[in-house]
């Protein structure tokens, strides 16, 4: 289990409520409960939890509005929905809104015991730069350890003390969120909220409202006030993803925030105060688009204090490996396979993975590694657990590598001993003997093959 925390439980069932405070108290976790969710609104300002499990269908409040209204507080606070009246749609948008996970009533101990495990994880990670080892959020971490990727966490380590505006630079899924979440959290506002603002999912209206906020009656279904993700942020940082997606207009407002540290919301006549620090991020370069009179030059510059750019997997020697092991043990845990014996690739499946150009980057090579997991029937993540076009890939770089015929049988054997081998003790239960009677050899050799390929026996 992941460490205890504190959780804010939110029900109008009483039954229910008390239900799931035992179930998670047994666990270790601190936990509050409340049937009122208005008031529940009170326990999270006064207590602030790490989690907050709410009931979906809720009279006075809907989970939604719970969520909605925690996430405003302090979009660092995990919320996860608890519903009998689940549907894909509320799911769908649940998640949109920043919830964590979304559960189904009857739950099980199981099912609060996954999702408050998911909430506090804090599991060491091998291979980190030094500036992430005390990182808030270790799942968030970078893995890696080529020159390319170092000397961008060497960077991340001078800027991070430093006030500036960022802006990031990388193809689509090489981490431009995670960089820019390692800032924030070994700068001077690591205790402040974390705001991300994707630019280019929402129409122009709709993102002015959601960064700057508005007040009731600015436009039609505007009931009540709301306010912005810079108001939210107050104090710490709003990372714009995908800047270059902003209209002219809201470039315009965003250069007054830049310029001035206040805004109005939309419909409002009040100036907001604001100390907020800046970090963008683009897979398109600003430069060329403020030439072409696609984004205003004076807030290039003042975005663009310090550039930093991410490099592509590909030009990672050496991280895709050691990234997909650190994602195989991540998901074989999830999945809950092989336990107690280390998850391991097969020498053909590694192959294919280093062999791939990775066009989407760590993010295609984590769904990759997420799908094997799923598929695998043991430890062993072998080449038909991946992708066709991985395997595809992987066959054409063989049949051009002139003389490597001798290079691609040993590993064909080595495979192929390896899996035979598992498999055999398998069946065995790792009874040696057993297993050399089988294969028709004495205990030694099997003992050696087994050291030979590093197996352990599961506890």
């Amino acid at each position: 289990m992941g460490h205890a925390g504190k959780i804010l439980i939110v029900d109008d069932e009483v039954e229910a409520l008390e239900n799931c405070r035992r179930i998670l108290s047994r666990l270790g976790h601190e936990c509050l409960t409340e049937h009122d969710p208005v008031r529940a609104l009170n326990v999270v300002q006064q207590e602030r939890p790490g989690l907050v499990l709410t009931d979906l269908r809720m009279p006075g409040l809907s989970g939604i509005d719970v969520l909605n209204a925690t996430k405003r507080f302090d979009p660092t606070i995990k919320v996860v929905l608890m519903t009998a009246f689940a549907t894909v749609q509320t799911a769908v948008s649940s998640m949109r809104q920043g919830a964590l996970d979304y559960i189904l009533k009857p739950y099980t101990s199981k099912d609060l015991e996954d999702v408050a495990h998911r909430a506090f994880e804090e599991s060491p990670r091998q291979n980190l730069s030094p500036v992430l080892a005390r990182a808030k959020h270790p799942l968030r971490q970078i893995v890696g350890k080529s020159v390319a990727i170092q000397s961008v966490l060497s960077l991340v380590n001078k800027v991070a003390r430093t006030d500036a505006n960022i802006l990031i630079y990388g193809e689509s899924g090489t981490g431009k969120e995670l960089v820019a979440r390692a800032i924030h959290d070994h700068s001077q506002r690591a205790n402040k909220p974390f705001v991300p603002v994707d630019c280019v999912s929402m129409p122009d209206a709709l993102l002015e409202s959601e960064l700057f906020g508005h007040e009731r009656g600015a436009f039609t279904g505007a009931h009540t006030a709301k306010a912005g993700l810079f108001e939210t942020a107050h104090g710490g940082t709003v990372f714009l993803d995908e800047v270059s997606g902003m209209s002219q207009t809201l470039q315009s407002r965003l250069l007054r925030v830049l310029q001035e540290r206040q805004f109005r919301r939309v419909g409002g006549t009040r100036y907001i105060d604001i100390d907020v620090r800046v970090i963008a991020a683009s897979n398109r370069d600003l430069a060329e688009a403020q030439k072409k009179g696609e984004f205003r030059e004076d807030l290039y510059y003042r975005l663009n204090v310090i550039p930093i750019v991410l490099p592509s997997l590909r030009e990672r020697e050496g991280d895709i490996e050691v990234l997909a092991r650190e994602f195989l043990q991540r998901f074989m845990q999830q999945h809950r396979t092989a336990a107690g014996v280390m998850p391991t690739f097969e020498p053909a499946a590694v192959a294919a993975l280093m062999s791939y150009s990775w066009p989407g980057n760590v993010r295609e090579l984590q769904n990759v590694i997420e799908r094997a997991a799923a598929l695998a029937d043991g430890p062993v993540i072998r080449l038909e657990h991946l992708p066709s076009n991985l395997r595809l890939a992987s066959s054409e770089d063989s049949s051009m590598e002139g003389g490597s015929y001798k290079q691609v049988k040993q590993e064909v054997v080595r495979s192929f001993e390896r899996n035979f081998l598992l498999e055999l003790l398998q069946r065995h239960q790792w009874h040696m003997s057993n297993a050399a009677q089988e294969a028709g050899v004495d205990r030694k050799t099997i003992e050696r093959m087994v050291k030979r390929h590093g197996l352990r026996e599961p506890c």
